[in-house]
């Protein structure tokens, strides 16, 4: 873990959900208002509620970042640098492990 990673405390749902959005990209519409989890393959059980919270959590956090907006359209998210880092390791463990 680098210097910048210790900033990310990323619970095992907000580390999911980014691993999630950098497989396969941010689309919104996958996520609000149902979370899709069969066509996201995102396996976490936890009400839409707690998810959608998850993301808020995320963007106070600085773990989830725009990575694209035009001022007209909704904004694209992408993991923060560091933080799929950090979230890679909380699910899959240290790559020295």
């Amino acid at each position: 873990m680098t210097e910048n990673d210790q900033s990310f405390h990323l619970s095992v749902l907000e580390s999911k959900i980014l691993v999630t959005i950098d497989n396969l990209g941010w689309y919104a519409y996958l996520w609000f208002p149902i979370v899709y989890r069969e066509v996201l393959n995102f396996g976490s059980d936890a009400p839409n509620e707690e998810v959608h919270a998850a993301f808020a959590s995320l963007i106070r956090k600085g773990a989830l970042v725009i990575a694209q907006s035009d001022g007209f359209n909704p904004p694209e998210w992408s993991p923060a640098p560091g933080a799929l880092e950090v979230a890679r390791e909380s699910q899959f463990g240290s790559p020295t492990e």
